[in-house]
């Protein structure tokens, strides 16, 4: 569909220049009179349209296939170092954190276990803290 598309449009745009250039060159020979010099003026005119045609959309082929080699090139040499580094600072960042948070979840479990453990010693020497202190805080969540 896209290559019919670009057919089409090559084949207006030929029209329009061949349009364009044998208007041209009609009025601008006024002492062009019968019908072998409109004839050959057409004919000079397609000659000169079908060039100018060829080279239009020659030229657009090559800009958009430039523009493709640098947007490839930028995407290659800018984008991806980029998005590499962000993405090993975001692994390092989120180790880092990890690390932080698990180190913080095991001194609590820790703190939580000696606690309990004191309890139970003092339980078994006769003492309930939980009836003689009220209870701490981190129990009352």
């Amino acid at each position: 569909m896209k290559r019919f598309i670009i057919k089409v449009m090559q084949a207006v745009t030929a029209v329009l220049i061949y349009a364009g250039i044998l208007w041209y060159s009609i009025n601008a020979d006024a002492d062009a009179s019968g019908a072998a010099a409109y004839g050959m003026i057409a004919v000079i005119s397609l000659g000169i349209a079908y060039g100018v045609t060829v080279a239009v959309f020659r030229v657009a082929s090559e800009i958009g296939g430039s523009i493709m080699v640098i947007a490839a090139f930028l995407n290659r040499h800018l984008l991806e170092p980029q998005k590499q580094r962000l993405v090993a600072q975001g692994l390092e960042q989120g180790l880092h954190q990890g690390r932080h948070q698990g180190l913080e979840q095991g001194l609590e479990q820790g703190r939580k276990e000696e606690r309990n453990n004191i309890r139970e010693q003092l339980r078994q020497q006769g003492y309930d803290l939980d009836e003689m202190l009220p209870p701490p805080e981190d129990d009352l969540k």
